[in-house]
């Protein structure tokens, strides 16, 4: 077992109301999870600032 095996036993959700710190944590064990949080951050951005999607320009 590793260590990403080990924190999402621990985890179990990421419906709790740390998961802030466990995306922090994810992206030390896997230094390239950081762009999957950023990339998702924008896209939640984009829905609630209701903006035009790239693809519609």
């Amino acid at each position: 077992m590793d260590t990403a095996a080990v924190a999402s036993e621990i985890q179990r959700t990421w419906n709790r109301p740390d998961a802030a710190q466990w995306a922090e944590a994810y992206s030390l064990i896997f230094p390239h999870y950081r762009l999957l949080i950023e990339s998702y951050a924008k896209a939640q951005q984009v829905v609630m600032e209701h903006e035009v999607l790239d693809s519609q320009r």
